[in-house]
């Protein structure tokens, strides 16, 4: 399975061209990866229907960024 930042560069290439593809604003995608990951949850068919990644694996990725950020602020 590849990882939240992996799926990002194949299927983007950055956060910008991901923000622009859901329609967000400037650095949603940067904050939502560095300190809120469940919020990747909420957009979870249009990411489907961007990268055409099983659904199973893309809820599992979210879940490992959940956990590596949730260590990360652990330990700050």
């Amino acid at each position: 399975m590849k990882s939240m930042g992996a799926f990002i560069k194949i299927h983007f290439k950055t956060h910008e061209r991901l923000n622009d593809a859901l329609g967000l604003s400037k650095n949603t995608i940067n904050r939502w990866y560095n300190s809120n990951p469940k919020k990747f949850y909420m957009y979870l068919p249009e990411l489907h229907k961007f990268s055409n990644e099983p659904m199973d694996d893309m809820i599992e990725m979210i879940k490992q960024r959940c956990d590596d950020v949730e260590a990360i602020q652990d330990k700050c």
